[in-house]
């Protein structure tokens, strides 16, 4: 069916736009756990809300025929099995939904010096919040890499290890999260950081080259990543690549202020820099690219709130009224994107658009 758009479609979205303006400009004590809910019940109780959601749906219908396929790994497998079992698919999402966010919840509530302003980061990005509504088994390893870091920054390397396990056997590709040990412990400079941002515009053409190459194409790894990302027929949001680049120079301009800060800042510029270095590498392939890249760059919600303490405390007020705005706005256009999307034939649905409710539809 076709789908026409409607402003009085938005209305979940504007509903947690003004959640999101409540909490900040009343500073509501509990504002986590009320966004966390909020967002929760966002979540569990949508239908075909999502990109892969009806993938999803029809995977799980399959019910035993999931062990003998090779298409999901073996956590993920165990949550749709239950769910087709259970013949009740929405169980799945709600598990995914649950576990993606009460990670986040916790490492925000441990690290964020402004909760409300992580949450809107994570929220408004469409690489985290608007990625966990498709991307459900890569978006909990990336809410599980996010809660990791905090047993690698306590030396706790056996407890680290073993969140990166769970997070491999929900996505493979969650073995990226490794990286982050030697992110920490090579105490990587401010120079460093430099060419690592600098460098990433200039190896993509050379990556490209070597990954799409005629021997390497035979390899059945990189076949299986030409086959479900490269030549997967969906948006991805290059447009906002810009955005990603002012970020990661203010955090390079900024760098010794945010330092001064809080000492754990030198750490996740260097986190969130590999992200962006990442990203810009495999920019050919804007998809995987992104879905990588997001492991690393979710730390921005630790990093962002500290921008308004670079000044001081009166520019500091208008900086941060400038970031909550334009993370808001970031949101909303992020919708407007797919629908023009839709409208030019670019996309099959809208994704995100219209909300409905999967008891209404079961």
């Amino acid at each position: 069916m076709e789908y026409v758009f409607s402003f009085v479609d938005l209305w979940p979205y504007i509903l947690i736009a003004l959640l999101f303006i409540l909490c900040y400009y009343y500073k509501i004590q509990e504002s986590s756990k009320i966004i966390y809910f909020t967002l929760l019940l966002f979540s569990c109780l949508r239908y075909d809300v999502g990109w892969d959601y009806d993938m999803y749906v029809w995977e799980i219908g399959k019910g035993y025929d999931l062990l003998i396929e090779g298409r999901f790994e073996p956590l993920s497998k165990v949550i749709f099995i239950i769910a087709s079992e259970l013949n009740f698919y929405p169980i799945a999402f709600i598990f995914f939904a649950w576990l993606t966010l009460r990670l986040v919840s916790l490492s925000i509530d441990k690290y964020s010096v402004n909760p409300t302003i992580s949450w809107l980061v994570f929220y408004s990005f469409p690489l985290f919040f608007f990625a966990s509504l498709s991307t459900i088994r890569q978006s909990l390893a990336t809410a599980l890499i996010l809660y990791s870091y905090q047993f690698a920054v306590e030396r706790k390397i056996v407890k680290f290890l073993l969140i990166i396990m769970v997070a491999f056997l929900f996505h493979t590709s969650a073995i990226s999260g490794l990286i982050i040990l030697p992110l920490l412990y090579l105490n990587v400079s401010k120079k460093g950081n430099y060419i690592l941002f600098i460098s990433s515009f200039f190896l993509s053409i050379i990556i490209k080259k070597i990954i799409l190459s005629s021997f390497i194409n035979e390899l059945s790894v990189i076949s299986r990543l030409q086959e479900f990302y490269i030549d997967a027929d969906t948006a991805s949001p290059t447009k906002l690549q810009y955005l990603y680049y002012i970020i990661a120079v203010v955090n390079l301009i900024y760098y010794d202020k945010l330092v001064a800060l809080n000492s754990l800042n030198k750490q996740i510029i260097s986190i969130t820099t590999f992200g962006i270095f990442f990203f810009n590498v495999f920019s050919f392939e804007p998809i995987s690219a992104s879905r990588i890249s997001a492991f690393f760059l979710l730390f921005w919600i630790y990093l962002i709130p500290y921008y308004s303490k670079i000044f001081s405390i009166r520019y500091g007020k208008i900086i941060q009224h400038i970031i909550f705005t334009l993370l808001l706005s970031l949101s909303f256009y992020y919708l407007s994107m797919y629908v023009s999307s839709y409208q030019n034939n670019i996309q099959e649905k809208v994704s995100f658009l219209p909300y409905k409710f999967w008891f209404f539809n079961l």
